[in-house]
């Protein structure tokens, strides 16, 4: 009586995955990446942001003490809290410092050392971070001309009108800081990531502040 011939199973070949798999597994790690610097930075950035007002609000009470010319007279460091910016229209409220470093952007809007103090005549220059680290500006594209901006600083509370709102190329960014008029310049990139065009806020101080 012969054997019963053995069946022998056929290997497995394992498909290679497809393209389209590919590219929806690295898209979703991408996202999952932004998400987690998001959260992660934010919360990193809101964290500073407290002991930076704890700062300002010590700054603002030895201010108060100041005449007018003492005031104008103040200097800072780099990293120092400056001033406090409040947009109501956009829900920002935030402590500004001096300097606009990736370091000192990292847990605070910037302003740039040459411009004016928020509420004194020239141009103030403000700039910050629209994605992660704070994402101060985030809500910046959404500001509309008569919207308000209140500043807090050593030359005082100042309410500011926004007149003027653009995209420029990064290298047509109008910097300049003379003006005989009280402005506040607000800028960041038009995209909250890439992107070489930046989107700046021209606001004008209201007479009676």
């Amino acid at each position: 009586m012969s054997a019963s011939p053995v069946a022998i199973a056929a290997p497995r070949v394992r498909r290679p995955a497809r393209p389209r798999t590919i590219a929806i597994v690295a898209s979703l790690a991408v996202v999952v990446a932004l998400i987690g610097v998001y959260v992660g930075s934010n919360a990193w950035a809101s964290l500073q942001q407290n002991s930076m007002r704890k700062r300002f609000d010590v700054a603002a009470a030895r201010w108060s003490r100041l005449d007018p010319l003492a005031r104008s007279s103040v200097t800072y460091n780099d990293g120092d809290p400056i001033a406090r910016i409040a947009i109501p229209s956009i829900g920002l409220d935030a402590i500004v410092a001096e300097g606009a470093t990736a370091s000192t952007m990292r847990r605070a809007p910037g302003h740039l050392p040459a411009s004016a103090t928020p509420g004194e005549d020239g141009v103030a220059i403000i700039t910050a971070n629209r994605f992660g680290f704070g994402s101060f500006f985030l809500r910046l594209d959404r500001l509309s001309v008569g919207d308000h901006i209140v500043t807090e600083s050593a030359i005082g509370r100042t309410t500011f009108t926004v007149t003027q709102i653009d995209v420029v190329p990064a290298d047509q960014l109008d910097l300049s800081t003379d003006s005989t008029d009280r402005v506040l310049m607000l800028f960041a990139g038009d995209r909250l990531w890439g992107g070489s065009d930046r989107l700046v806020i021209r606001a004008l101080a209201d007479q009676e502040s």
